[in-house]
């Protein structure tokens, strides 16, 4: 297919789902009167509309975000959809109407985004998982559940406890024996637990069987979690970026850049404010506005998934042209900070810094205000004082030097409610980033 076929498929798609919503979908009935209409592209027309945020989607659900002629006490009542609370911090958590079928098809149609995955996944592979079994899998209240128990098909759910805190003694071994027991064709984890299990592979010599594809997904990919994994995995690693409301958005391809999902999604990478210039140019940052489609149980349009993009400064060496195409996600709109001077920075940016740091494992950075930063590191050990020193002053660096940086070594950092690592946030609100 050329791309002017492609092009032809995708615009449809966003007008399907364009007119599925402001037509049939009580949510954005108050949409209706800023559209252009027929006349006017595609483009434009999206372009016309506001962003759909997560309370809108509170305030509708579950009747209001269901469009006319579907019913959906039937389709509950039949098993074809449920009702899926997200993990998260109380203003990001939501209930869905999941769509099983609909969500396996936008993931299959990922895998071909990646010369690996299209291999390694044929629907019918062996894939482990390694997240928060408050994100997917079984979940258990202290008490660990035998590997019967958490298989589902061709499914091994690796871990069964909602926070890394609950890890009994000896859950990194044995994670690592039923992954090399079970070899699956795809190991999809949790970069901070894969982590995690790789600091101790590497501390006590632990053997490593290597799954031909890891994909990472549930959160930020820190630049220390990827060099705890590649000291002791070799695998092919690849970022599936998503939501449990949007599905599959994004694939990493061989060569590291991710790439749309055009078959399933709609990307809109809009200005970080409303007056701020648009994210075009290469190399350019936005937030990312996501548009689902065929999903006829819940159509999204211009969803605000929370996460900044970067455009690729230039094609991709894998040959992939259709769609959009970023070099990375900076991290969330809740993580961005602002410097002294006002630039806003993103998660990525203090990241890539702080990882340069030899014998740093971990930190929490939380920015109070514009002038003062809590910033808690784990170090290896003995090495505590130094590290927290040279991240101080390497936060000081990256911020500005008239921030104030409380820093502190400790033992642990905890996760989240969610089950997940937080690794940066901001207290104040900073309208360049939830305009």
């Amino acid at each position: 297919m050329t791309n002017s076929d492609k092009r032809a498929s995708y615009e449809a798609r966003c007008l399907s789902t364009l007119e599925t919503a402001l037509d049939r979908t009580p949510m954005y009935e108050q949409w209706r009167h800023l559209d252009p209409g027929p006349r006017a592209e595609i483009d434009e027309r999206y372009a016309a509309l506001p962003v759909l945020t997560k309370d809108a989607i509170r305030a509708a659900f579950p009747a209001g975000v269901v469009p006319r002629g579907k019913d959906l006490h039937a389709a509950l009542a039949a098993g074809e959809v449920s009702f899926v609370s997200t993990s998260g911090t109380e203003d990001e958590a939501l209930t869905n109407i999941w769509n099983q079928g609909w969500w396996d098809a936008s993931e299959r149609a990922s895998w071909r985004l990646n010369a690996v995955a299209s291999r390694a996944a044929r629907g019918s592979h062996p894939e482990a998982l390694l997240a928060s079994a408050l994100s997917v899998g079984p979940r258990t209240e202290g008490k660990p559940l035998p590997r019967r128990d958490r298989r589902l098909g061709r499914l091994l759910f690796l871990n069964e406890y909602g926070r890394a805190e609950e890890w009994p003694e000896g859950h990194e071994k044995r994670i690592l024996a039923e992954i090399a027991d079970f070899q699956p064709a795809i190991l999809e984890a949790n970069p901070s637990l894969l982590a995690r299990v790789a600091r101790y592979a590497a501390r006590t010599g632990a053997a490593v069987w290597q799954p031909p594809l890891i994909t990472f997904t549930y959160e930020f990919t820190s630049a220390l979690h990827m060099r705890d994994i590649r000291r002791v995995f070799a695998s092919p690693c690849a970022s599936s970026y998503g939501s449990t409301e949007a599905g599959y958005v994004f694939m990493e391809c061989e060569s590291g850049c991710l790439h749309q999902n055009t078959d399933f999604c709609r990307v809109d990478l809009v200005p970080l404010d409303a007056g701020g210039p648009p994210p075009d140019s290469p190399g350019g940052i936005g937030r990312l506005l996501v548009t689902t489609f065929g999903n006829e149980w819940f159509p999204l349009l211009r969803f605000l998934i929370g996460d900044i993009g970067r455009l690729s400064p230039g094609p991709c060496p894998c040959g992939r042209t259709f769609g959009l195409t970023l070099s990375a996600i900076e991290g969330r709109l809740k993580s961005l900070c602002v410097a002294a001077d006002g630039r806003l920075v993103t998660h990525r940016e203090l990241d890539c810094a702080l990882a340069r740091i030899d014998g740093l494992e971990q930190y929490r950075l939380h920015q109070e205000s514009p002038r003062r930063v809590l910033l808690a590191v784990v170090a290896d050990p003995g090495r505590g004082e130094k590290v927290r020193r040279e991240a101080a002053a390497t936060v000081r660096k990256v911020l500005g030097s008239t921030v104030d940086v409380a820093a502190s070594a400790v033992k642990e950092i905890g996760t989240e409610r969610s089950g997940k690592f937080l690794l940066v946030s901001r207290a104040f609100p900073v309208e360049a980033a939830c305009a």
